[in-house]
């Protein structure tokens, strides 16, 4: 299991601490800077560029959670995806957030579709015995609550999305028109 922090990513780096109705907790934001090799990945369904010169992610750390989004954004303010970090904790060292990650992920499209990603890293972690069986029972229940929380209400998301735009004056929105989400800038 290794600890990711919220400011590995190149950039320009923000975060602040939010005690909202909709939130508690910290979240980053990132302007992508200085990148000489784009990032380009599958998300479960297409190759698709997550990390590019002028994109902006947002990472968010819900206090006494066992996970950590990111929220990714392309280099015209376009919604990528989010991205669901499975955790055993989130927490903070040095006045940074972190995630001591669980292996397991999911990814959230535009179109609301998730999938889920790296089950097979997951269960190797449990084989190895870097993880226990309740690490895994944990992973799983996160992904459960999470899909219940946010797939499901997948207009819940984008409210939320847009209520982090709006904390950072970020021109980044996404908006629901006739069942399908588009990309507005703002």
């Amino acid at each position: 299991m290794k600890r990711r922090f919220a400011n590995a990513v190149e950039g320009i780096y923000s975060q602040r601490r939010f005690d909202e109705k909709f939130f508690k907790g910290f979240i980053s934001n990132i302007k992508l800077q200085n990148i000489t090799n784009p990032l380009i990945v599958n998300n479960g369904k297409e190759r698709v560029c997550i990390k590019d010169n002028n994109y902006e992610w947002f990472e968010v750390y819900p206090d006494n959670s066992n996970y950590a989004i990111t929220i990714m954004f392309d280099d015209k303010k376009n919604l990528i995806e989010w991205y669901f970090d499975i955790a055993k904790q989130v927490g903070i060292e040095n006045d940074i957030p972190f995630e001591d990650d669980l292996y397991l992920d999911m990814c959230v499209l535009p179109s609301g579709e998730r999938i889920v990603l790296d089950e097979d890293e997951l269960i190797n972690a449990l084989n190895k015995g870097e993880i226990q069986q309740s690490d895994v029972d944990l992973a799983y229940s996160t992904i459960k609550m999470l899909e219940e929380k946010y797939v499901e209400n997948f207009d819940k998301l984008v409210d939320f999305t847009n209520k982090i735009s709006e904390l950072f004056a970020s021109e980044c929105r996404v908006v629901k028109k006739t069942n399908n989400i588009v990309n507005e800038k703002v």
